[in-house]
């Protein structure tokens, strides 16, 4: 049986949603794709926006074109506008949540990938915590305990929201980003040989992958031996195939309200992934995506 899944994503943040969003739809075969509920985010050393409505509003353009890109126009029906505010700022629902709302309660379980602010996810389940026990929620965010700080860019966003899905006791799976996710490196020339079939859609994701690489390159020598971090692709591999991952079951850390984890010994279990095989995940994208076996 194929899993439920919604993608709650900022499309356009960052070129690692785009890759994301390619390798869930090249993976249907596991996923029955239920929603894609767009994510909050402030500016970012990326995105050329300014306000979070119009970061809103390209993401929703841009899963629009990724979506015909691949062929998959139909798709474009279930993708829905969501928080334009932190939940700290406010809890008023939005299409996005409504329908989170309405996917968890007619499913037995839905799995939330969920590869931004965590605004959405909250404030679904601030709404209706009846779908808590209905919902499983991968969420990439935050770093490990080792690197102690939580500076990254989808806890500090909403630390709020954090500390909300953390104390609902839902299902809930962290990818931590630094020295986890971030073992998901690959360079432009990896893109180029598996990537090699000229269409649309390889094209677009290669020429993404360059002009964010440069974006981040002060000076020219800053190119040599440089690579960039798909980080999303971890979310969607951690539902094909969690055997790619290392995780533990621990007490569910507090979210202190400087964004600092508080480690726990009698809390509820949430899983937190420690490590990755790399190349396994890589292995199953670009097989997908372009190399053939030959």
């Amino acid at each position: 049986m194929k899993k439920k899944v919604i993608l709650d994503t900022d499309m356009f943040n960052e070129i690692d949603d785009q890759f994301a969003l390619t390798y869930l739809i090249k993976s249907l075969d596991i996923f029955e794709l239920e929603a894609i509920t767009i994510a909050p985010f402030s500016k970012s050393g990326y995105a050329d926006t300014m306000t979070i409505e119009e970061g809103t509003e390209k993401s929703y353009e841009t899963t629009l074109k990724i979506l015909d890109m691949l062929g998959k126009s139909e798709y474009k029906r279930i993708v829905y506008k969501g928080a334009t505010k932190y939940s700290h700022e406010s809890e008023e629902s939005n299409s996005a949540v409504d329908k989170i709302i309405e996917i968890a309660n007619k499913n037995d379980k839905t799995i939330i990938l969920a590869i931004g602010a965590i605004t959405n996810v909250a404030l679904a389940i601030k709404k209706s915590p009846e779908i808590i026990s209905k919902i499983k929620v991968v969420w990439l965010g935050g770093n490990t305990f080792l690197t102690k700080d939580n500076s990254e860019f989808n806890f500090r966003q909403d630390i709020k929201a954090v500390q909300t899905v953390f104390d609902s006791k839902v299902e809930l799976v962290v990818i931590p980003c630094r020295n986890v996710a971030s073992n998901l490196s690959t360079t432009i020339y990896e893109l180029e040989h598996y990537l090699n079939e000229p269409t649309e859609l390889n094209e677009y994701l290669k020429k993404i992958f360059i002009k964010c690489k440069k974006n981040f390159m002060k000076e020219p020598k800053d190119e040599i031996g440089s690579s960039k971090t798909l980080w999303d692709l971890s979310a969607i591999a951690y539902e094909i195939n969690s055997d790619w991952f290392k995780a533990e079951e621990i007490s569910c850390p507090e979210v202190l309200d400087n964004g600092l984890y508080q480690q726990t010994e009698d809390r509820h279990k949430v899983t937190f992934v420690n490590d990755l095989f790399r190349n396994k995940i890589y292995q199953d994208f670009f097989l997908k995506i372009g190399e053939k076996i030959k």
